[in-house]
């Protein structure tokens, strides 16, 4: 607010209004001070000028301290504007009573302690004024952040379920079970059955922010063995996870969505395995690391749309960072776990 394109002209309105309230309302009659009508004016719009454009870089200052919470920013500042406010109207106030009202302390004292009142009305009065402005700005910013997460959230999504129903998709998997059916009736039906659970958790997931690990991986093993059933000897996987860590959260299909890029990103074949290892290094994040095949991918395939929408829904919920370590032997993602406090 301080900052403003015409808070020059806004201020010096501001004072003059101050001044016209103050004559209309006699305040110069119940305190005689021995001065120029004119002067005091004069007064008024400069100590406004100068409260409104120390305001101005307090506000500067402190907008560049993100480590604190935002009241916590606005209550520094305002005792910051408190103490400049007093300062300033000590030397703007004490040299104009000196050299025009008395030359003696005890005849300067009520026109000092005028001043300051009117000042720190003046500055209590613009600080209000810009709290107002500042949490309306804020929870505009805060109702555009869910906004464009909720899209964000729709469009993870709906990509989530246009790779799972995609015609490449569709046709890998029912290859696999033409070929297999005739073969192992047994293994079929479970194909079937896993290639059900996966469609069933993608349907599920729009409707959640987040997830439980152990609902997670369940589905990730659902999906593995669709894979696995695909490449055979070609997909090597290992999970390495503690119980003690299943029921923390993270994204839906978060996991999926990174096991989904290496397979598109790398050859896989008997002679040259793709190994994809998910594990926890620490109990705050868990990872998944794969080694580098690279194969050529058309620009259709490769949106990169899964990694970036991972890292924005991540960051949207104050997460931490979610760590990418791309090697010329391994790619590997780490992804926040987070808990969710009960009551």
């Amino acid at each position: 607010m301080f900052s403003i394109k015409n808070r020059f002209f806004i201020s010096v309105a501001l004072g003059a209004y101050s001044f016209v309230n103050a004559f209309l309302v006699d305040s110069f009659t119940y305190y005689p001070i021995k001065t120029d009508k004119l002067l005091i004016f004069f007064v008024f719009v400069i100590l406004t000028v100068g409260i409104w454009e120390g305001n101005r870089m307090l506000d500067n200052h402190f907008l560049k301290n993100t480590k604190d919470t935002f009241w916590k920013n606005t209550i520094k500042q305002f005792v910051a504007s408190v103490l400049f406010t007093l300062l300033f109207t000590l030397i703007v106030g004490l040299p104009i009573c000196y050299f025009t009202i008395s030359k003696s302390f005890s005849n300067c004292l009520l026109p000092i302690k005028l001043l300051i009142m009117f000042s720190f009305r003046i500055n209590l009065f613009l600080n209000i004024i810009n709290l107002i402005f500042k949490y309306k700005t804020q929870l505009d910013k805060s109702k555009l952040e869910i906004e464009n997460y909720k899209q964000l959230t729709t469009q993870t999504q709906l990509q989530s379920i246009k790779n799972q129903v995609n015609p490449h998709f569709l046709f890998n998997n029912l290859s696999v079970l033409s070929a297999l059916i005739p073969q192992n009736t047994n293994a079929s039906v479970e194909f079937v059955n896993q290639f059900s659970k996966v469609y069933r958790y993608v349907l599920k997931s729009p409707e959640l922010e987040l997830i439980t690990l152990e609902e997670e991986l369940s589905f990730i093993n659902s999906y593995l063995h669709l894979l696995k059933t695909r490449f055979n000897e070609g997909l090597l996987v290992e999970i390495d996870v503690p119980n003690a860590l299943r029921n923390s959260y993270i994204v839906p299909v978060s996991l999926q969505m990174l096991i989904e890029n290496a397979v598109k990103h790398n050859i896989i074949s008997k002679a040259k395995p793709l190994k994809i290892e998910i594990y926890c290094e620490s109990f705050g994040s868990i990872t998944v690391k794969n080694n580098l095949q690279l194969k050529q991918v058309s620009v259709e395939e490769s949106t990169k749309f899964g990694l970036e929408s991972i890292v924005k829904r991540y960051k949207f919920l104050g997460a931490d960072e979610v760590k990418v370590n791309n090697t010329t032997s391994h790619f590997s993602v780490s992804l926040p776990l987070l808990s969710m406090s009960k009551g």
